[in-house]
């Protein structure tokens, strides 16, 4: 081999070295490439739940920090019912009675053998006024010299100083009203009354009369049997209550 043939089979070798691939660098750089998305979605999976995590607790730490207002106190309802307590009228013979003003007739009703009437009237017992409830034959005077129906007849009780009501009384066996008859003595001004029994049912009593100004109502409550509460209207002002 000529000199000239050395110089250029040397040459090409360099050359050859020169354009020869570095496979085991090409590799590792492939790796290292390949390596690189994955480290990345490493990191997406959890940087994701922790901010997650990061919303929530920040939310509950602002909640924490915002005052709550107290909270409001129930209102009370109107008209909230009260008791009223009304003096138990009891017997009382009629000659002990000195009676004022005119009697208010109530109901007639039929006894055994005769017609009797039902009175309400306003008395005095020993310097007191009472209100009273008694029962004579139909036609008859309400005095001493009359039969009164009846065990308890008549029956009286003192005048309480309510608001509204002022005296009651509801039927009782023997007494001077027929059975399921409620009368009551209320102050001026008392437009419309009901009268409700313990089973829920309402009867609008009837305004029959007056006792110097002050008003007689009657009610009848039938079978529903006896009182227990009551609405009345005075004007534009309603009033609930119960009878004790």
């Amino acid at each position: 081999m000529t000199d000239l043939e050395r110089k250029l089979a040397e040459t090409l070798r360099e050359q050859g070295g020169e354009v020869t691939p570095n496979l085991d660098a090409a590799w590792a750089e492939q790796q290292r490439r390949q390596r690189r998305p994955q480290r990345r979605r490493r990191a997406a999976v959890w940087i994701a739940p922790l901010a997650a995590v990061l919303v929530v607790l920040t939310s509950v730490a602002i909640a924490t920090q915002v005052p709550t207002s107290a909270p409001t106190a129930p209102v009370a309802p109107a008209n909230t019912p009260g008791t009223i307590p009304l003096a138990k009228l009891t017997y009382r013979p009629m000659g002990e009675l000195q009676v004022t003003g005119t009697p208010i007739t109530l109901r007639d009703f039929p006894g055994q053998t005769d017609v009797w009437t039902s009175y309400a009237f306003s008395a005095v017992v020993a310097g007191t006024p009472q209100f009273c409830v008694g029962a004579v034959p139909k036609g008859a005077p309400l005095d001493p010299a009359q039969p009164q129906f009846g065990t308890m007849s008549p029956v009286c009780g003192e005048e309480v100083g309510g608001a509204t009501f002022l005296a009651g009384y509801f039927a009782e066996p023997g007494g001077p009203l027929p059975a399921g008859l409620a009368v009551y003595l209320t102050v001026p001004g008392v437009a419309d009354l009901r009268i409700y029994a313990a089973s829920g049912d309402m009867t609008f009593a009837k305004p029959v009369g007056q006792f110097f100004g002050n008003q007689v109502f009657l009610a009848d409550l039938g079978s529903s049997g006896a009182p227990a509460r009551f609405q009345v209207r005075k004007g534009a002002a309603v009033e609930n209550g119960r009878f004790s």
